[in-house]
């Protein structure tokens, strides 16, 4: 007589695979989260960011969250809660992902001496010393892709304190310096 088995390995699999595209299509609308290619690994062990002046190596990191499943949710086919679920634990998913992203950011720019203590300086005097630091890149029109990332209570500070003329005009011109460098730089390399 056959083993009964009272696993549901094709719905179990289903439920997976639903879950990750619905991580994954999350991730895409995030801001930080969407912007970053992903690629599905299967390794243990570290990985080597940065390999001078100053090792850099990580471990992978499992990334896991608690769930409660209602049975009623099923029984009812109660969609919206299970909508409620999904998103909730992909949320937690993603808050995680990006506390390890911005982990590995300090340390690899720390890593690379491309970090800057801000400790007990104004804000607006510190981001053009950072400026200095960046290897930016421009296109066509002068437009650069480089994003500063802050804390939402941090940018609502700012907000609050915006930068004096000052420290404006000296921002721009710090910019207006990297833009030059920057086609400078490319126009050296063509004519090597």
């Amino acid at each position: 007589m056959p083993k009964l088995s009272f696993s549901l390995q094709k719905y179990d699999s289903a439920m997976a695979k639903l879950l990750g595209e619905v991580k994954a299509g999350l991730d895409k609308t995030d801001e930080i989260l969407g912007q970053i290619q992903t690629v599905p690994v299967v390794h243990g062990g570290s990985m080597r960011q940065v390999s001078e002046p100053k090792i850099v190596d990580t471990e992978m990191k499992l990334h896991r969250v608690e769930v409660v499943i209602e049975l009623d949710w099923y029984r009812k086919t109660d969609v919206d809660e299970f909508v409620a679920f999904v998103y909730g634990m992909c949320e937690a998913f993603a808050s995680q992902a990006k506390k390890a992203l911005f982990e590995m950011v300090s340390l690899t720019t720390e890593a690379i001496g491309n970090s800057v203590d801000v400790q007990g300086k104004n804000f607006w005097d510190a981001r053009i010393e950072m400026l200095g630091s960046l290897e930016m890149q421009f296109d066509e029109y002068g437009n650069h892709n480089t994003q500063l990332v802050l804390h939402p209570d941090t940018a609502r500070k700012l907000m609050e304190n915006p930068p004096t003329p000052e420290q404006q005009k000296r921002w721009e011109d710090a910019l207006k310096a990297k833009r030059e460098e920057y086609y400078a730089k490319k126009r050296t390399r063509r004519l090597s």
